[in-house]
């Protein structure tokens, strides 16, 4: 057994000291503490070290409270330091194991970081340690100056100390805090407003945005001033500067008109400047009989007829208050002259099927030389009219235009459709109305829009379909024609036209020999449906429902510029542009049109249309009269 006296200054190089409590002795005036101290290889043994303390000295109060309270300071700045210690350690743990490809580097980078991080860590954790430690054996051993002394040492070097507390907050905070008063400059810089300081003939007149508010003022100045005579000509010349602009603020260009008309040394007044889109037409002292006026010419176009109706004019009517030249005063009553006045402009018309130049001219009014004085060369004899084609007139419209929208409801014809069937009991090219067709009717909304009166747009809304169309239904013959059915007639030598219907007999003749006037044409009488042949060979130049009372007509054209007309007819077997021959069965013998009883009215006109005797032309009319067939009124 061998035993160690360790003396009380290498206490800081121990980690541990065990100091045994000995509260079972008494003590005595010089009592002694032991420490027991193990060597390596040797059995266990003690030696009391003895420590000389005054038994009977009384520990201070004041000086036990500091102490206790330095004490708990040092334990509560380790906590402080020890928890962001174990979360950098979690951080660096975390990355360390989410990080393989570059984890040589991050090692390398986390150990530079951990050793500049926690460097000052570790030594305040040392000297906090060590400090810790003399002020609980300086309590131990009643010396609570020394506890006092080493308490306020640590204090002044965590405060003051080359890694202390207000040293580094120093360090970052100068930093900073430069950095703050940098970002504040530029800040102040950015949003510092600038502005054109502007001058007038030298003159001081304002802030402006930009340059383009004094071209803008200036343009409104000479609008101004339009009635002034060349010699009182206003000439501004403006100079610019860039200055921030402070509590000052912009200037509009209205501002500047007013302030440009101060300093020239024309006389000026405060009035109203009216102005029709953009030009100006003079200053008003009085605006509201001119704006009376105005309401009135709007008045003249509204109707009420709809709840959203609007009435305004074309171009937009604005009074602009300001200071404007003595000269450029106007009275309210030239300028109402001038509104309510009416202008000439091009319009455009639209030629319709079946104009001619007379009747375009009646339909606007003017004569021919105006017509052509706005249209060279529409008076050649080479020019054509044609539908749709445009021609240039001239028309009246107010001086100021009205636009108008509103909603209207109107009904439109819808139209119906047709619908085909067959039958078999009539000849091909008969059509029969078996169900006539009726229009059907939509109510429509719409939004339109006028200009002086005159429809520009129309824009549908709803369509409502009121009435639904009745289809109309025709019946079609399937029967063959009968252009095989030819007749035996021969012409005489004197006559060119056979007779035309099978069987049949004089009934009425042309007012010639004594018929009714205005017959100019024989009428043959016959069973209905008898067949109806060609008086000669020819081309069909008309085959279909005539309106002048013939009904069904046929017309055929002959090569020596003759025509025959077979008119009441029952049914048609031929078409337009047909080619017949003398004899050819061209239709059925009817009573349609104007006719009474089923009958032939035959005529013969020639080329240039003129009605002839028939007979002179036709065949067998003399042995009619020999038969005394024919009724004479004389």
């Amino acid at each position: 057994m061998s035993e160690t006296k360790i003396p009380f200054y290498y206490e800081d190089e121990i980690e541990e000291i065990i100091l045994p409590d000995d509260s079972d002795k008494k003590k005595t005036e010089s009592s002694a503490v032991t420490v027991s101290v193990s060597t390596e290889g040797a059995e266990k043994t003690e030696e009391e070290i003895q420590i000389p303390v005054k038994a009977e000295e009384k520990e201070n109060p004041l000086f036990a409270g500091i102490s206790n309270f330095g004490e708990y300071q040092c334990n509560v700045i380790l906590t402080c330091l020890k928890l962001p210690l174990m979360l950098l350690i979690s951080v660096l743990k975390f990355i360390w194991v989410h990080t393989k490809v570059f984890r040589d580097t991050m090692i390398r980078i986390g150990k530079a970081i951990v050793s500049a991080v926690t460097s000052p860590f570790v030594k305040s954790w040392r000297a906090l340690t060590r400090t810790r430690r003399k002020i609980a054996k300086a309590k131990e051993d009643g010396d609570t100056r020394t506890a006092i002394k080493l308490y306020l040492l640590i204090v002044k070097d965590s405060l003051f100390g080359k890694r202390g507390l207000i040293v580094t907050l120093f360090n970052y905070a100068v930093p900073l805090i430069a950095l703050v008063f940098v970002v504040s400059v530029v800040g102040y810089a950015t949003n510092t407003t600038y502005a054109i300081k502007l001058s007038v003939n030298g003159k001081f007149v304002g802030y402006i945005e930009n340059e383009q508010v004094f071209t803008d003022a200036e343009q409104m100045m000479q609008s101004r001033i339009t009635y002034m005579s060349a010699e009182k000509t206003v000439v501004m010349e403006p100079s610019y500067t860039l200055e921030m602009l402070g509590d000052q603020s912009y200037i509009t260009k209205y501002q500047l008109v007013n302030k440009m008309l101060e300093l020239s040394d024309q006389p000026i007044e405060y009035a109203y400047g009216m102005y029709i889109g953009t030009k100006f037409y003079g200053a008003l002292v009085d605006k509201a009989p001119v704006e009376a006026k105005t309401q009135e010419l709007l008045e003249q176009y509204r109707t009420d007829s709809s709840p959203d109706e609007e009435v305004n004019f074309e171009k937009e009517i604005s009074y602009v208050p300001g200071l404007y030249l003595s000269d450029s005063i106007v009275k309210a009553e030239d300028i109402i002259a001038t509104i309510t006045s009416k202008k000439v402009e091009a319009a455009y018309y639209t030629v319709e099927e079946g104009d001619s130049h007379y009747l375009i001219c009646e339909k606007l009014g003017i004569s021919m030389e105006e017509l052509e004085a706005l249209n060279p060369g529409i008076m050649d004899e080479d020019f054509v009219l044609r539908a749709g084609q445009k021609i240039l007139k001239n028309q009246e419209v107010p001086f100021l235009s009205v636009s108008i929208s509103r909603t209207e409801v109107y009904d439109v014809e819808v139209p119906y459709d047709t619908e085909y069937t067959t039958d078999d009991q009539h000849y091909q090219g008969v059509n029969t109305t078996l169900v006539a067709g009726e229009y059907g009717i939509n109510q429509v909304t719409a939004k339109v829009y006028y200009v002086n009166g005159e429809e520009v747009k129309r824009d549908i809304i709803t369509t409502i379909r009121t009435k639904d169309p009745v289809t109309e239904v025709i019946s079609q013959g399937t029967l063959p024609p009968q252009s095989s059915h030819y007749s035996d007639e021969e012409v005489n030598i004197n006559t060119k036209y056979i007779w035309p219907v099978a069987g049949g007999e004089l009934s009425e003749w042309g007012w010639w020999d004594g018929g009714y006037y205005g017959h100019c044409g024989v009428d043959i009488v016959g069973y209905y449906g008898t067949d109806i042949y060609a008086g000669a060979s020819g081309v069909v130049s008309y085959a279909g429902w005539h309106n002048g009372g013939f009904g069904y007509l046929v017309i055929i054209d002959h090569p020596d510029g003759y025509q025959t007309y077979y008119a009441h007819n029952s049914e048609i077997f031929v078409s337009v542009g047909q080619s017949v021959v003398q004899g050819q069965c061209i239709a059925a013998l009817g009573e349609s049109g104007r006719a009474y009883g089923a009958h032939c009215h035959f005529e013969v006109r020639d080329s240039y249309g003129n009605r002839l005797n028939p007979r002179y032309y036709l065949n067998r009319l003399p042995e009619l009269y020999d038969q005394g067939y024919l009724r004479y009124w004389w």
